[in-house]
């Protein structure tokens, strides 16, 4: 009798890689001889691949004084990925007794819509479409597949380039908040229109900026979500926040220290002050966007920030950096 023989999933993907990968192909060399007892497509599949990274999925059940953090933390994982496969916990927290799917490895759930295949999914989240075929078991026509290594975001609410606010006020639709720095520091340019420092054009400012030193914390004012972590263009390292009903920007970073999709708590640390983007110093240019009609419009932030800066304990502060 001849021995029977079947090709190693892992030894064709490097022709994959070069070829163009082919779902047709990787089943072809996952055949077996003719005279080899039959074996059904999903048996060879899950041979080869093994299991499903879904058909992976842990449970675990939340006790008394865990959070969101400290169970991704405890896996692993990031934050995101929890709430990317815990659609009830979405607003950032978990409830005693309830029960989560882990998965065993950062990722996100992905329903096919339409004439979508590996390739094309693999390519949207910038992963490799044969990794992508073997985590989810080899199976050539799936409804639902797990990405390796993407994060979970909200859908996202577009920030339109920012509109002049006439009649809002950034105290009331941002009515409670904190100091997107440790302690108030001085203006050093104001929202409205103005001669662009580095262009030298007039133009409209949709934001104050805040004279800080380099690495100084940068705050969440506001819990939120994520909508932008990375490089904005003229804003240099930029850190967009959802709020819901408001959203907040935070430009012009040394460092950023939070991703895309995480939940933030106020008060939080997500960035540090730097000079990125088109910058002529150190300091932290800030924005509070408002929702209307015509999409996200830039609010004055100075009445907010005016407001938190004379509260206690702010005042104190205040008074010993002005006088220092």
């Amino acid at each position: 009798m001849k021995p029977s023989w079947k090709i190693s999933l892992i030894a064709a993907i490097p022709i994959f890689a070069t070829s163009g990968f082919s779902v047709q192909a990787a089943a072809a060399a996952t055949s077996t001889p003719s005279n080899s007892p039959e074996k059904t497509q999903s048996q060879e599949a899950e041979e080869l691949c093994g299991k499903p990274t879904l058909d992976e999925l842990l449970q675990h059940q939340v006790k008394q004084g865990e959070t969101l953090e400290s169970i991704a933390k405890q896996y692993n994982l990031k934050t995101a990925t929890l709430m990317g496969m815990n659609p009830d916990v979405r607003d950032g927290t978990v409830e005693v007794g309830q029960t989560l799917a882990i998965a065993p490895m950062d990722g996100l759930v992905y329903r096919f819509k339409n004439e979508e295949n590996y390739t094309t999914v693999a390519k949207k989240y910038n992963v490799r479409a044969d990794v992508l075929f073997e985590r989810n078991g080899c199976q050539r026509r799936p409804k639902v597949v797990f990405v390796p290594g993407a994060v979970w975001k909200p859908d996202p609410v577009p920030f339109k380039p920012p509109a002049i606010a006439h009649n809002e006020n950034s105290t009331t639709i941002f009515q409670s908040g904190g100091y997107p720095l440790p302690y108030p520091v001085p203006v050093t340019s104001n929202y409205g229109w103005r001669m662009n420092p580095v262009t030298a054009i007039w133009s409209f400012h949709s934001g104050i900026d805040l004279g800080a030193g380099f690495g100084t914390p940068v705050l969440a004012a506001k819990s939120g979500f994520v909508e932008f972590a990375g490089w904005g263009g003229g804003y240099g390292n930029l850190i967009e926040l959802n709020h819901g009903a408001s959203g907040t920007r935070y430009a012009h970073l040394e460092a950023i220290y939070v991703y895309q999709g995480q939940r933030v708590a106020q008060g939080q640390q997500i960035g540090a002050v730097g000079s990125t983007g088109r910058s002529t110093g150190p300091h932290l240019h800030f924005e509070i966007l408002a929702p209307s009609g015509d999409g996200w419009i830039a609010l004055d932030p100075a009445p907010y920030l005016n407001r938190i800066a004379s509260v206690a304990p702010y005042l104190s502060l205040l008074q010993r950096f002005v006088l220092s």
